[in-house]
């Protein structure tokens, strides 16, 4: 289990986090409307649109910031705790309007990604601390 851990192994995981995030963050700014509609917006408003945007553009960046510092040999785990801070608001934010009743299963499935998204950063953040000390 040990070697599954490695100093190499957890920065791949990283990059590929990294690019992984970039490509999830690019549909919102490409197509915010589509994107909305299938995490429970009906019809996004201009607004919802524009905050699609917003979310997709963070995720770009931070996905393109990750993967270049995995991927190059730089510190990466700053970018990997950044992620699972503005992952862990995500959910937050996301369980509030649930608490104040937005139910739709479609929506609170967005939560529910980014709380695991939150959960797998800190892990990650966790390992690559670890095994760059």
């Amino acid at each position: 289990m040990r070697d599954l851990l490695t100093e190499r192994r957890v920065r791949q995981l990283a990059a590929g986090l990294g690019l992984g995030l970039l490509v999830f963050g690019a549909v919102p700014v490409v197509a915010p409307r589509p994107f909305a509609r299938v995490f429970g917006f009906d019809e996004p408003t201009v607004e919802a649109a524009a905050m699609s945007r917003s979310i997709g553009a963070r995720d770009v960046a931070m996905g393109a910031a990750l993967w270049a510092a995995a991927a190059r040999g730089g510190s990466y785990a700053p970018w990997l705790l950044a992620r699972a801070v503005s992952d862990g608001g995500d959910a937050l934010a996301i369980g509030i309007a649930a608490a104040q009743g937005k139910r739709n299963p479609r929506f609170l499935s967005l939560g529910g990604l980014a709380l695991a998204a939150a959960l797998a950063d800190a892990a990650l953040w966790a390992l690559a601390r670890r095994t760059q000390a």
